[in-house]
């Protein structure tokens, strides 16, 4: 091939490849550091930024923004006693905030989550996939225990919902009160299979998403309606 046929990248092109190669080192570097402080961020309660974690695509890892993390965080608080098991279904944005909110304060609470970055949580970190629902470490010891369970299946399909609410419904206790937040299309498929229905509540994310985002749930209070009330 002749050396004028290489394909070359334009200045900007160039510039925008180096902006992101930059970004993501810095972003690299952040993280390594929390990993290494970890056990003291744990004793001492310290706050985590979830601009340590990059969202992974190849994951369908989209954050949630801050005030859509402190609304669910609120939920949880409003609907819970100190000693009530909470369970973050592949919603590792509102386990973060949740943990920053209480501080250690909340001993049942766990995130179940593919991600292994966020083991950093220790034995509050469920390693979770949606495909195998009911195989997870500890399975036996956390089933019927959870009052509260925050689930976002992290595809927008029929399976994924369906396999993440066999998950949700074994953990549940009699009692427990779900959230949802998902695609609008799945109305009407998690009404099917657990009852949850379509609130005012709409998620939104940082990088925003073209997929119209709905929360359901199968109980209200003073914040969250059912929006066919």
């Amino acid at each position: 091939m002749d050396s004028d046929d290489v394909p070359t990248l334009s200045v900007d092109a160039l510039a925008a490849l180096q902006s992101f190669l930059t970004e993501k080192q810095e972003q690299d570097e952040r993280f390594a550091n929390l990993q290494q402080d970890a056990d003291e961020v744990f004793a001492n309660n310290k706050k985590i930024d979830m601009a340590n974690f990059q969202e992974n695509w190849q994951l369908s890892q989209f954050w949630y923004d801050e005030a859509t993390a402190n609304f669910i965080v609120e939920r949880v608080l409003k609907n819970t006693q100190t000693d009530d098991g909470v369970a973050f279904i592949s919603s590792p944005t509102a386990y973060v905030a949740f943990h920053n909110t209480v501080a250690g304060e909340r001993e049942n609470a766990y995130v179940f989550e593919i991600d292994e970055r966020f083991d950093l949580f220790k034995d509050k970190f469920v390693h979770y996939n949606f495909n195998k629902p009911l195989d997870f470490a500890r399975a036996k010891k956390l089933k019927g225990k959870f009052k509260f369970i925050v689930a976002d299946p992290p595809f927008l399909n029929e399976d994924c919902l369906s396999q993440t609410m066999k998950t949700v419904r074994f953990l549940a206790a009699d009692d427990a009160m779900v959230m949802i937040n998902t695609g609008a299309i799945m109305e009407d498929l998690a009404k099917k299979l657990i009852g949850a229905r379509l609130t005012g509540f709409c998620p939104m994310h940082r990088g925003g998403l073209s997929n119209e985002f709905r929360c359901f749930a199968t109980f209200e209070d003073d914040k969250l309606k059912w929006a066919d009330n």
